[in-house]
């Protein structure tokens, strides 16, 4: 029997980032990647991923008024005050090695600074003269939540995205580029790490017929994740958004070509952001190139740059319970033991969705450890 698989996925469908990927290289590339890891490799025998994390204590700088890191720049800063007005400040000593985020509440001080290099170019929005430093950053405040991602290596475990945070909107055009439930999944990990509630957003709807459900969503609706279907050309579905960014700060993530920055605009026009289509390979060409914290009515909207990967290496794969709920604890446990091309098994598991068990079964990997100089496969 010959079995149907309803989420128009592949089964021999791969993540950019999975091992197989590279078997598809040419023997130049794999040589020229291979010495390049070589190069990389330090001899980190152990690591701790959490140090990354740490922050020092700020309490002798409560005094100091607070605002919020809205861009890291190299040697640079740029805050967002009380009255939303932007500043823009360096960094102490005391912060060497901390890694800031777009999002993190700091404590500065408002104190003359001498400039050892040349001035930041600067931005019309910042305070000051030719957007020269006004402060300097002290002490970081505690984080109530902190979205990341899995990093290259155990040498950079983790790849911040974004800290104090509500919400994570994951964005998915129904075509060009077409939708991937992979990413979803992945987005989902990151949410449930984070602690963050987690909506999807269906963008390009009007290029869709209304009599496609769009299936590959119906794990999710099984789930009950909020799904928003939207279109920004035909304004549908923005209003439901801008209500929901009410006394929020949301961050949305996505492919590139996906068309988050013709949402953004059509949220926030003010914005004014550059919009991309698609290359001649059918992906989305990047626009936005770093976090944006766009401060609209009512709301904060932290755009990101289009994504090619969304790694969840080092990741509890104990979060899979809540990404995969129709899986028993024995398949959680050990997925690489079931077969997910042996319909016997599948029929055992009375999975409605057969596919879901690749997917589970590459994430499960992913989260596996690996040797802190190993940043490719090989």
């Amino acid at each position: 029997m010959t079995r149907k698989f309803r989420l128009g996925q592949s089964r021999e469908a791969q993540d950019l980032d999975h091992r197989e990927a590279y078997s598809r290289e040419r023997a130049a590339d794999s040589k020229r990647r291979q010495r390049h890891a070589e190069r990389l490799e330090t001899g980190i025998e152990a690591h701790d991923p959490e140090a990354l994390l740490r922050l020092p204590d700020p309490a002798p700088w409560m005094h100091l008024p607070e605002a919020t890191l809205i861009q890291r720049h190299s040697q640079w800063v740029d805050l967002e005050l009380a009255d939303r007005t932007v500043m823009r400040a360096t960094l102490s000593g005391k912060l060497k090695g901390v890694r800031l985020v777009c999002g993190d509440r700091v404590r500065y001080s408002a104190v003359p600074i001498e400039l050892d290099e040349p001035r930041a170019p600067a931005s019309p929005s910042v305070r000051g003269d030719g957007g020269s430093p006004e402060a300097q950053v002290v002490a970081v405040m505690p984080r109530k939540s902190l979205l990341k991602r899995g990093g290259i290596d155990d040498r950079e475990p983790w790849q911040l995205i974004c800290a104090n945070a509500d919400e994570l909107w994951i964005c998915a055009a129904v075509v060009d580029p077409p939708l991937r439930p992979g990413l979803l999944e992945r987005a989902q990990v990151l949410a449930l790490d984070a602690s963050l509630a987690f909506r999807v957003i269906v963008t390009k709807r009007d290029r869709a017929s209304k009599k496609d459900t769009l299936p590959e969503l119906d794990p999710l609706r099984g789930q009950q994740v909020s799904i928003h279907e939207t279109s920004a050309l035909k304004g549908e579905g923005l209003e439901a958004l801008r209500d929901l960014l009410q006394g929020k700060v949301v961050v949305l993530l996505g492919h590139s070509g996906v068309g988050k920055s013709t949402l953004v605009n059509a949220l926030h026009p003010q914005a004014a952001l550059k919009i991309g289509g698609l290359t001649k390979f059918g992906t989305g060409k990047q626009t936005t190139t770093a976090a944006r914290w766009l401060a609209l009515e009512g709301g904060t909207l932290v755009d990101t740059p289009g994504i090619r990967t969304l790694s969840v290496r080092g990741f509890d794969r104990a979060l899979l319970a809540e990404v995969f709920p129709e899986f028993p604890a024995e398949v959680l446990e050990d997925p690489c033991a079931y077969d997910a091309d042996d319909d016997a098994t599948l029929d055992r598991l009375d999975l409605e969705y057969p596919e879901r068990l690749q997917s589970l079964q590459r994430l499960w990997l992913e989260m596996e450890d690996r040797n802190p100089n190993q940043n490719v496969w090989r």
